[in-house]
């Protein structure tokens, strides 16, 4: 049986044929905005998602993490983004005393890297985008702010990709603890 991975590359590519760049006044259809964002959104969510099991099991073969990646839930992934931005103090998110105490215990200055932060950042506006996008018929997406949020996504996946740091494998690790084992 073929597979057909979702690759988070792809994603952004059909985003950005979704909203293109250039497109005659008018063009495309203001629907097509709309998916953009979601398209964009998800983009990260499965990268998020790749990494945090990554994390987890880094010494499983690829059918393997993916069936796990299936676990991971949006608001798993949100909870932990609105942990690390409430606790670097761009967010307000309820964070339990653990949470705070396992990133910083030192009870200091929280030990998040700018690059981490940005990932939790970008991960939050685009999750919360992407909740307007799909069911919030008020919310409108022109083209430039559309492609703001498409080249936002990229630069999130870029750096989901690239992060090495001690604070990033944290932060990949609380969010592969927040699945939960489901049947699909």
């Amino acid at each position: 049986m073929p597979s057909y991975p979702i690759e988070p590359e792809k994603l952004l590519v059909a985003a950005n044929k979704l909203c293109p760049r250039a497109a005659p006044r008018g063009r495309p259809a203001y629907t097509a905005h709309r998916r953009a964002v979601s398209t964009a959104y998800y983009a990260v969510f499965h990268a998020l998602n790749a990494r945090a099991v990554e994390q987890a099991f880094p010494t499983t073969d690829k059918e393997f993490r993916q069936r796990v990646q299936r676990w991971l839930a949006h608001a798993d992934a949100a909870r932990v983004c609105g942990w690390i931005t409430t606790i670097m103090g761009t967010g307000t998110y309820p964070t339990p005393g653990h949470i705070r105490n396992l990133v910083d215990p030192t009870g200091g200055a929280p030990q998040i890297d700018q690059k981490t932060l940005d990932i939790a950042d970008g991960f939050l506006e685009l999750y919360e985008k992407r909740q307007e996008a799909d069911y919030d018929h008020e919310s409108v997406f022109t083209r430039a702010g559309t492609r703001a949020l498409i080249t936002l996504a990229v630069d999130i996946v870029s750096l989901i990709e690239s992060a090495a740091s001690d604070e990033s494998k944290v932060f990949f690790g609380l969010v592969a603890m927040q699945a939960q084992a489901r049947g699909r």
